[in-house]
């Protein structure tokens, strides 16, 4: 059996293009990528462009026009607006054959050292640590076929507080990369934080996967801070309509409390 890639993402000679790998793979179809996974490609991007002052990205959207290949992928950035305490920026995603497939902005604020009152922090942790549950076992966790390798299976770890992919409903989960996003780069605290974000609408689905189709096509993070450590959990619920869409919404958490909220709009419909 051949070794795993070392990273969700290969680096090339092109800084501005990485080449995928079968980590980067999603369960729902058999050559598309997470999205957890393109979000955390391009958070990582955003995060070497240079900033008059230190910032941290304190909003990230990103738009997913189609099913992402495992092919090469091209991020070409756009300074929207330039500043010492805001920076946006706009990212675009293109395939080899410059298909554009997908599109993000990126808004980073300076870093400052406040003493905020101690009423004005977030709320604390209220949710079961990691070290308190159990690994996932058995075959798989999520969707996708035994044996194939996908990010949610290889690249990242997963604890389950409550509800998950095998029950209807909320659910919450802790999870931690245990593979670098782009191999031979440290994963990031934004990176950590965004792919954890992705899985709002997997967690909390409230209809079978085998009857019906409920696709996000986009995700915004907003982060009111980094998370310290490895682990970052998402407690997530979905809302469905009639008329074919829904909203799958999150809070995220690391072990000191709350740290920002996650967004995802979906499209929804009866699987045929």
């Amino acid at each position: 059996m051949p070794a795993e890639p070392e990273g969700v993402y290969l680096p090339t000679d092109d800084p501005s293009t990485y080449e995928s790998t079968e980590l980067a793979g999603a369960g729902w179809y058999q050559e598309g990528q997470h999205g957890g996974a393109l979000s955390a490609l391009i958070a990582g991007h955003i995060e070497s462009i240079p900033t008059l002052t230190p910032m941290e990205i304190a909003r990230l959207t990103v738009e997913i026009f189609r099913v992402v290949p495992l092919v090469p992928l091209r991020i070409e950035t756009r300074v929207v607006r330039e500043g010492k305490r805001i920076q946006t920026t706009e990212a675009t995603v293109y395939g080899p054959d410059d298909t554009l497939l997908s599109m993000a902005t990126v808004q980073r604020l300076r870093i400052a050292k406040l003493e905020l009152p101690p009423d004005a922090e977030g709320p604390p942790l209220e949710l079961t640590t990691p070290d308190r549950i159990e690994p996932f076992s058995g075959q798989g966790w999520g969707v996708g076929e035994p044996g194939r390798v996908l990010f949610h299976r290889h690249a990242i770890e997963v604890r389950e507080i409550h509800g998950g992919f095998t029950t209807k409903g909320p659910g919450a989960i802790w999870l931690r990369l245990t593979k670098p996003i782009v191999a031979g780069r440290g994963i990031t605290p934004a990176q950590r934080a965004i792919a954890t974000a992705d899985f709002c609408n997997g967690i909390s689905r409230r209809v079978e996967v085998s009857d019906w189709v409920f696709m996000n096509s986009d995700l915004t993070v907003h982060l009111a801070r980094y998370p310290a450590g490895e682990w970052v959990a998402l407690d997530a619920e979905s809302v469905y309509s009639p008329g074919g869409r829904g909203v799958a919404t999150g809070s995220l958490w690391d072990l000191d409390g709350a740290l920002g909220r996650s967004t995802q709009t979906l499209y929804l419909d009866q699987a045929t």
